[in-house]
């Protein structure tokens, strides 16, 4: 049985939709993930960019944010 996690991907990705990649430098970081997704704003209300308040909420909610009063919180002392 393969011991890391790349093997087994491989393995069980040969049938399926394109494999992710196995090289770490091949990966795309969580900015570019998120800056991927279309932002549904109207124009005129955008104040921030869509990945930067993904960003700011993940990182609120693994900080024990549960509501968004507190993710607002957050935010409002983060540095900049």
């Amino acid at each position: 049985m393969p011991s890391s996690l790349n093997a087994f991907l491989a393995r069980h990705c040969e049938d399926a939709a394109p494999c992710p990649p196995t090289n770490p430098g091949e990966l795309a970081t969580l900015a570019e993930v998120f800056e991927r997704h279309p932002d549904p704003r109207r124009v005129r209300g955008r104040r921030y960019r869509l990945g930067s308040l993904l960003g700011l909420c993940l990182v609120a909610v693994l900080g024990g944010a549960k509501s968004l009063a507190r993710i607002s919180r957050f935010a409002a002392d983060a540095p900049p």
